[in-house]
């Protein structure tokens, strides 16, 4: 199993709940459209969006911290205006990051006094990303590929299960209030992913979605 996008995922999972530096930018979803790149979505306070592509020839070859330099120059370049964006794709601003190698982004991977601290903290503390990163919480039912927060309060969660990709759409809130961290959802999807009970999952497909990045979409916003 290739583990490149789950270790890119860990590695840039801290700017989802926090702005990158210097910006207003939060990434609001990261996919795999293909082999070649990772596509972040990135969402600021105003409302306003931009897809950003990361070549992962070069995470490959620089290793997937590359991607939070990388991830940051970019960030920072929209912020200034010095990023141009120009194409649209998905109906949002599109920047390949390929093209700002060696300008905008640093060809090597940037290691700052944050990246520092926050990794010799994780490292103590056993943060799966430098022990041993795992895809799941249950690796033989499902592999976590990526998520989009694609309207609010729902997150879309891309799935490797059983050799296909699925998608499922998972509640942020309960009743109009934001459910709490530590609540259900790894021991929701191990029960609604396991082979013994295969009607469990499939009562939940949403027949009317189209979505490129999968086979099929589930739709969990409103089980329990």
């Amino acid at each position: 199993m290739d583990d490149h996008f789950t270790e890119a995922l860990l590695v840039l999972r801290r700017f989802i709940g926090v702005p990158l530096p210097a910006t207003d930018w939060r990434i609001r979803a990261m996919t795999r459209p293909d082999g070649e790149r990772i596509r972040v979505r990135l969402g600021d306070t105003a409302g306003r969006s931009v897809l950003v592509d990361l070549p992962t020839s070069r995470g490959r070859e620089r290793g997937t911290w590359w991607y939070v330099g990388a991830l940051r120059h970019t960030a920072v370049g929209l912020a200034t205006g010095t990023v141009p964006v120009e194409a649209v794709q998905q109906g949002d601003p599109y920047v390949d990051v390929a093209e700002l190698v060696g300008s905008v982004v640093p060809e090597a991977a940037e290691v700052t006094l944050d990246d520092g601290i926050d990794y010799l903290i994780a490292d103590l503390a056993g943060d799966p990303l430098w022990h041993a990163a795992t895809p799941s919480v249950a690796p033989e039912l499902y592999v976590l590929t990526g998520f989009d927060h694609h309207a609010p309060g729902v997150v879309r969660v891309y799935l490797d299960h059983e050799g296909r990709t699925i998608a499922v759409d998972l509640p942020l809130s309960d009743d109009g209030a934001l459910r709490p961290v530590q609540w259900w959802v790894s021991a929701k999807l191990v029960a609604l992913l396991h082979p013994e009970e295969p009607t469990t999952l499939a009562v939940h497909q949403n027949h009317s979605a189209q979505d490129p990045l999968c086979e099929a979409v589930y739709d969990l916003t409103d089980w329990a």
